[in-house]
């Protein structure tokens, strides 16, 4: 008699999503918002450094107290992140992964403006600039490249909530 042996092939688990036509539809619907949402950002964004292209430092912080000097800082670490935003459409088409500042150099210049924001205003800030000024499609590279920016603990930076499906209960 041969010995059996007690190893089984190696089970590999799937898991599956079902979803129904109105989950589907549902899901379709916010991610064209947040496709709308991120071109208008990225309009925003062109405006922005256009009129900054002509002289002109906009601060794009009002509503966080920061001194004069302070504000003009933060609003140009601001504009050296929305020109790696836009930069990265000329490499991306739609619908592929965006890695605006993980990329190459892009990380390290992504860091030193989340390092910048941090030492003027925080956490606080950086929120701010990650979540309104940033368009969506990048939030979540930016908020990757800025992950542990602050001394001592780790942030972990939240973007707007993208879109999830509803799972299937089962």
């Amino acid at each position: 008699m041969m010995p059996q042996s007690s190893h089984e092939p190696d089970v590999v688990s799937v898991e599956i999503e079902v979803i129904t036509d109105d989950d589907y539809q549902q899901t379709l619907a916010e991610q064209e918002h947040l496709a709308e949402q991120d071109k208008k950002a990225r309009e925003q964004a062109r405006q922005i450094l256009q009129r900054y292209d002509q002289g002109f430092t906009p601060n794009l912080i009002q509503d966080i107290r920061l001194s004069a000097f302070d504000s003009l800082t933060a609003s140009r670490a601001i504009m050296q992140l929305l020109r790696l935003s836009l930069a990265e459409d000329e490499y991306c088409a739609v619908g592929e992964p965006r890695l605006t500042y993980t990329r190459g150099r892009n990380f390290a210049i992504a860091r030193q403006c989340g390092h910048v924001l941090y030492q003027l205003g925080g956490l606080k800030l950086m929120e701010h600039v990650l979540t309104r000024l940033i368009p969506p499609f990048d939030q979540d590279n930016l908020s990757q490249a800025w992950q542990s920016i602050e001394t001592g603990a780790k942030a972990t930076f939240r973007p707007s909530p993208s879109p999830k499906r509803p799972k299937a209960s089962h």
